[in-house]
């Protein structure tokens, strides 16, 4: 097993061309069974949002303003750490055609548009599975002793697909919507600035089409991030929030999408369907602390 990895930052990390980087360090698809057990920490001291992206950010999801951070931008601002990571020499996978599974966070208090804070992520080691190689990235947001959010990120490695395609999961009924709104084809485009994520399966269908999709998909945590705002709108600003997403089928844009609810005893449950047909997109749930 490698030694750790320890990646420290004064300032927002600087990640450009590292999708072109990867792609010309010709990593492979599915990593050596000696490298599963790889681990990195990347922190960054003075995290702070940039007013540019997060005024961005609102715009492009449609989001309220309530003077504190959206839950999901907070996983905007972690993604330099990430791509640090994961664009690091020793990490062994190929960054093109990573798919992120799912994402489970917890907002412990209302944190304000610009105040400081320091941010960790850790990556400990890969998992294989029958479908591919998973990971997951552990992010922490604290102030001094205060942690203030957390966060899980899990991403696979597919391996090919068989030709085969799943069943589809059993859904409940939902009943009628509580929310339908169209996606415009360039809001891979527009989200990839705020957001740091310029994986070319969001940008234009032209690059989208040599990894196999006909048009542009929608960025998953575009899409959570207005069912997130939709349905903490009737709960106070300050309530504690456990937040799980599973990322389940691709949304092509142009598309339109309808969000249906669910409440459960301790919790509300969600999916984000595509239109017409009704594919979920998105599954998750919204849980007070």
């Amino acid at each position: 097993m490698s030694p750790p990895i320890s990646l420290a930052f004064s300032s927002r990390p600087r990640n450009a061309g590292a999708l072109f980087r990867s792609l010309l360090a010709a990593r492979p698809a599915q990593a050596a069974p000696e490298q599963h057990g790889i681990a990195i920490q990347a922190t960054w001291h003075g995290a702070r949002a940039d007013a540019k992206r997060l005024r961005q950010y609102r715009e492009v999801c449609g989001l309220t303003n309530a003077g504190f951070l959206p839950p999901l931008y907070l996983h905007a601002m972690a993604m330099p750490l990430h791509m640090a990571i994961m664009s690091h020499p020793q990490f062994p996978l190929r960054l093109l055609g990573l798919v992120h599974l799912a994402n489970s966070m917890q907002c412990l208090r209302p944190i304000g548009d610009f105040e400081t804070l320091d941010m960790d992520c850790q990556l400990h080691g890969m998992e294989a599975t029958e479908r591919g190689q998973t990971f997951t990235l552990h992010t922490r947001l604290h102030t001094g002793s205060e942690t203030v959010w957390t966060e899980t990120s899990t991403f696979m490695a597919p391996l090919p697909r068989s030709g085969k395609r799943a069943p589809p999961d059993a859904q409940p009924d939902w009943g009628a919507p509580v929310a339908r709104w169209a996606v415009a084809g360039n809001a891979g485009r527009r989200f990839a600035g705020p957001s740091g994520d310029w994986n070319p399966i969001h940008v234009s269908a032209i690059t989208a089409r040599l990894f196999g999709y006909p048009r542009a998909i929608g960025h998953g945590m575009f899409s959570a991030a207005r069912c997130v705002d939709l349905l903490c709108r009737d709960l106070p600003a300050c309530a504690p929030l456990h937040i799980d997403l599973r990322f389940k089928r691709p949304l092509l844009i142009p598309g339109e999408v309808a969000l249906h609810t669910r409440q459960e005893a301790d919790s509300t449950r969600f999916v984000l369907n595509v239109l017409p047909h009704g594919e979920p997109h998105i599954e998750g749930a919204l849980r007070r602390l």
